[in-house]
């Protein structure tokens, strides 16, 4: 079953990059299988954050080389984010040192 991370990557691959649906699965190497190339990382980079809150660093990005990498980098990030959101007394304000 498809989680939202998968389907919302699936979307951003499909609608912003145009890239057919049916030739994605968790292993297409972005580069070798999909054809992704720096414009189109960038152009999904900034659709990820959009859709997903999540900003992905360089190195993420570059370390991930199958669409199943990619979404592991962007479930990390969105656990990240909810433990942060679920700390008591805004212990994550604390730690920013706000």
């Amino acid at each position: 079953m498809a989680d939202r991370v998968q389907e919302t990557l699936t979307s951003i691959l499909d609608e912003d990059l145009d890239l057919s649906p049916g030739d994605i699965s968790a292993s297409s190497s972005l580069v070798d299988d999909l054809g992704m190339d720096s414009v189109a990382f960038a152009i999904g980079v900034v659709a990820i954050e959009e859709r997903l809150g999540v900003r992905l660093s360089e190195r993420e990005i570059y370390e991930s080389a199958t669409v199943g990498d990619l979404q592991d980098a962007i479930r990390a990030k969105l656990d990240g984010l909810d433990s942060d959101r679920a700390e008591p007394n805004g212990a994550e304000l604390n730690r920013a040192g706000r």
